[in-house]
């Protein structure tokens, strides 16, 4: 079976990674992809700083932006500054760690439908060229991870009784990847 040749030549990005293999191997995907990259960050302060000054349409962010602690709080923060900066943007979520319930419902609220596992970077281009499809088009276009957890999620609540029948009809379409819009219509 052949692979499916994406470019997306010419969309700006900017990367926000700490860990240097990781940051080279995203960097050169992207750049296979035909994107740009515009700028690049290793922790929280270097972002907001490059930020000031020009903010593309699609950032990846590494929740692991580390300060002594072991936990996301630095990275969901970030995606906090970076969306309030402007709403616009799209923020792609990078992961080394298992994708949990926890982090699914956060980046969700926030307006972060797709997370990229970064152990998938190397062997799978088509995932951060979906991911970056998905962004560039303002579409809620669901990771396998965000879906599959969101319905793990749908399952659990099931069993417990904790949300109404709407409630859970509309988890189940937002894991389907429909929008508000479509969510209301239905």
């Amino acid at each position: 079976m052949s692979e499916i040749e994406i470019q997306l030549n010419g969309l700006e990005v900017a990367v926000v990674e700490d860990e240097p293999m990781g940051l080279e191997g995203l960097i050169q995907i992207l750049q296979k992809l035909g994107c740009n990259v515009v700028w690049t960050a290793k922790n929280y302060e270097d972002a907001e700083e490059k930020a000031q000054s020009y903010l593309p349409n699609v950032v990846f962010v590494d929740l692991k932006l580390l300060r002594g602690t072991n936990d996301y709080e630095t990275g969901w923060q970030l995606v906090k500054a970076l969306r309030g900066r402007d709403s616009r943007i799209s923020v792609i979520i990078c992961s080394s760690t298992p994708v949990v319930d926890n982090i699914v419902l956060e980046a969700i609220h926030l307006g972060c439908p797709y997370i990229v596992k970064q152990d998938l970077w190397q062997q799978e281009q088509t995932v951060v060229a979906s991911a970056l499809l998905a962004a560039h088009s303002k579409s809620v276009t669901l990771s396998n991870e965000v879906a599959g957890a969101i319905q793990g999620i749908v399952s659990k609540i099931r069993g417990k009784g904790g949300l109404s029948l709407r409630e859970q009809e509309v988890l189940e379409l937002v894991a389907a990847g429909l929008t508000n819009e479509d969510i209301a219509a239905v």
